[in-house]
This record gives C-alpha cells, sequence and structure tokens, in this order.
C-alpha cells in the first residue's frame, strides 16, 4: 500500500465514522478532503495503468474523463485501492 493509498483510507474511515455518528458538522469538514483523496487515488491508479499499458489509452481517456459515474465510480476506487506497484 502507498501513501496516496493510505491517506484514501484514512480519510475514509474518518469521513465514514463522522457520517456513523451522525456528526453533520464534521462530515461536511471532512467531506471535500475525503474526496480529494478518493479523486487523487483514482488519478494515480489511472497513471499506473495509463504507464504500464494495463488498460487501453481510449479506456484510460474515457476512465479519467467519467470515473464518478455511478456506474464507473465503485469499481474504479475499489481498483485503484487494491492496486499495487
Amino acid at each position: 500500500m502507498n501513501n496516496v493509498q493510505k491517506n484514501y483510507m484514512v480519510e475514509k474511515a474518518a469521513y465514514d465514522a463522522a457520517k456513523e455518528n451522525e456528526d453533520w458538522e464534521l462530515v461536511e469538514r471532512l467531506e471535500i478532503p475525503y474526496l480529494e483523496a478518493e479523486s487523487e487515488m483514482v488519478e494515480w491508479a489511472l497513471d499506473h495503468a495509463d504507464k504500464s499499458n494495463m488498460i487501453p489509452p481510449e479506456l484510460i481517456l474515457t476512465l479519467r474523463d467519467k470515473w464518478m459515474f455511478p456506474q464507473y465510480h465503485e469499481r474504479m476506487v475499489d481498483l485503484a485501492f487494491r492496486l499495487s506497484v
């Protein structure tokens, strides 16, 4: 696990805990850092996949533009979290 993935894990855990505790002010404060960590992790994974030719260039472009769409989001985040370097 690299630092980008660790950062995502920390931000997600804090965000999820705040939601579970229904601390909506804290959820609001943590939302942007959590989403930024998620975006950074997915971009890192796409960069890695592109450099190692794991995914065709056309699909990389599509995923960069659309990874946050519901049909791609969960799978992209899961893939980025599980990817090892």
